[in-house]
């Protein structure tokens, strides 16, 4: 697996760029003509454009700023002359995650003064605004799960909720965290239900270490979740 570093705009910066680990056998960069071996950086508009090697970009001496810190990030951005954030390829979970961004390491000491500076005010904010969605995670859940209750009436007793808490727990990446289970889309919803079915009513985790694989596992209980769907959606 190949790592790929994306850098998107920043709001200050003059310049931005993108950058890649590059999985291709054949580039070169465009300024020294050097080649640029399989997963080193190759700095480009996308993969598939010409670049230079991340040498002859104008971030050789700049430094990566970890994320984690709004006010850092946020700050350091916005006193160096270019910003880059960079982004690594998950393959497992088959998406683009933060690793921090580029900046002047003048930046960063500039603005680790202004975040001591005030360091009590914005811990006072954060706690209020931490409260604050606390609050409307809860809710959300609560209106998760009325949903599923609606499209399956027949659920068993508080289920919904319990499903629900699952599906919508924050940073698990599960399905009640996606763009579409926020406005409560069937698709999402049924996606929900049926890993809880999986996990909770069929022998689905119990089979493995037995020489199966996941898609042949999963294939073997489809019916049986189809069943109990079946069961739940139904009125009387």
């Amino acid at each position: 697996m190949y790592f790929r570093f994306l850098i998107n705009d920043c709001y200050l910066a003059t310049t931005s760029q993108n950058i890649f680990l590059t999985k291709k056998e054949k580039l070169r960069c465009i300024q020294c003509g050097k080649r640029i071996p399989v997963g080193k950086s190759f700095v480009a508009e996308s993969e598939k454009h010409k670049g230079t090697c991340f040498s002859c970009s104008p971030f050789g001496g700049y430094v990566l700023l970890p994320p984690g810190d709004a006010a850092m990030t946020r700050r350091s951005k916005k006193h160096s002359t270019l910003c880059a954030v960079v982004w690594a390829w998950n393959q497992r979970r088959k998406r683009y995650e933060r690793q921090g961004q580029l900046v002047e390491e003048i930046a960063i000491e500039k603005a680790k003064i202004e975040c001591q500076n005030d360091q009590n005010i914005r811990a006072e904010k954060n706690r209020k605004a931490a409260i604050v969605r606390e609050q409307q995670d809860r809710e959300y859940i609560i209106k998760f799960a009325i949903a599923i209750r609606r499209r399956y009436p027949n659920c068993p007793v508080k289920r919904e909720f319990e499903i629900a808490k699952h599906a919508c727990q924050k940073y698990s990446g599960r399905v009640g965290r996606t763009a579409n289970a926020k406005e409560f889309d069937v698709k999402m919803i049924d996606l929900a239900v049926e890993a809880h079915i999986r996990h909770t009513e069929t022998n689905y985790d119990d089979q493995f270490g037995q020489g199966k694989r996941k898609k042949e596992i999963r294939t073997d209980i489809r019916s049986d979740i189809d069943q109990i769907l079946r069961r739940w959606k139904r009125t009387f």
